[in-house]
C-alpha cells in the first residue's frame, strides 16, 4: 500500500483512567445488549432530583445512600465519556497501525523472496532455495491456494460441477 494513503497520528497517546480505573467492567461477550441505556431527559431527571431530594427526599422514603449512589455514578459517567472518544481513537488508530505495519512486512518479505528466487535462477544457485524454504513458502502461501482452488474449480467444470468461489460444492449438491 502507498504511504500517501497514511498519515501520522497526531493525537493522545496515554490516557490515563487511573482515578476511576476500580469502576471499569468488562462484560462477558454478547451481554452488552442486556444493558439498558440513558434515555433522553435524563439531564432533567438529575435536575429535579437534585432540588427534590433535598427537600422531599425523606418524605418519598428515599434513602440518602441511593441518590448519594446516584451522584457518583453521574460523575464516573463523566469521567468516562471525557476519556472514550479519544481512546475510541486511539484504538482505531493502533488498529490501523497494526494493518500498515503487516502490510509493509508482507511487501518487504515479497520483496526478499523475489531476490532469493532471481539470485537462485540468475547466479544458479538452488542452493538458496532450501535455506530460505520458510520464506519462500510463506511468500507464496495464498498463491498456491489460489492456484488449487483454480485447477479443483476447472475440474469440476470438466465434471460438470457447480462450485463455489473457494473451490466448494455448493450445499445440496
Amino acid at each position: 500500500m502507498a504511504d500517501d494513503s497514511v498519515g501520522k497520528y497526531t493525537g493522545e497517546g496515554i490516557f490515563d483512567v487511573t482515578s476511576y480505573k476500580d469502576k471499569l467492567v468488562d462484560v462477558k461477550s454478547g451481554e452488552l445488549n442486556k444493558f439498558r441505556r440513558s434515555k433522553p431527559g435524563l439531564a432533567r431527571v438529575l435536575n429535579e432530583l437534585a432540588k427534590a431530594i433535598p427537600e422531599h427526599g425523606d418524605e418519598a422514603r428515599i434513602h440518602a445512600k441511593t441518590y448519594q449512589e446516584i451522584l457518583e455514578i453521574v460523575v464516573i459517567l463523566a469521567l468516562i465519556r471525557k476519556d472514550a472518544p479519544g481512546v475510541a481513537k486511539l484504538s482505531e488508530i493502533l488498529r490501523e497501525s497494526e494493518v500498515y505495519y503487516e502490510d509493509k512486512l508482507e511487501t518487504l518479505i515479497s520483496r526478499l523472496g523475489k531476490s532469493v528466487i532471481d539470485t537462485a535462477q540468475d547466479d544458479k544457485k538452488p542452493g538458496l532455495l532450501a535455506i530460505f524454504e520458510e520464506t519462500l513458502a510463506y511468500r507464496s502461501m495464498y498463491a498456491d491456494k489460489a492456484a488449487a482452488t483454480r485447477k479443483k474449480n476447472e475440474a469440476a467444470a470438466q465434471e460438470g460441477k457447480p462450485t463455489t468461489s473457494d473451490g466448494q460444492e455448493p450445499a445440496g449438491s
